[in-house]
């Protein structure tokens, strides 16, 4: 099993429709456009935890509302 790291999605290895190498790991992807997102911003989709990945999201889907500065949780 791989995890998508764009959209969450956990894929069988004939799932795989693209991978990504960055530091020296390769990612798996459920298609060219996760991974091509992914290959913009890298750090974006990778070593967050769950929280950090919410608000980021949330900040990204409000992004008028927090003038473009992530909410916390204070």
């Amino acid at each position: 099993m791989y995890l998508d790291p764009v959209c969450k999605s956990n894929l069988k290895e004939e799932q795989v429709k693209a991978t990504y190498t960055y530091k020296g790991q390769t990612y798996q992807f459920c298609c060219e456009g996760c991974r091509d997102h992914f290959s913009n911003d890298p750090d974006k989709h990778i070593g967050r935890n769950w929280w950090q990945r919410f608000l980021y999201r949330l900040a990204e889907s409000n992004a008028e509302e927090f003038e473009g500065k992530s909410p916390s949780c204070h």
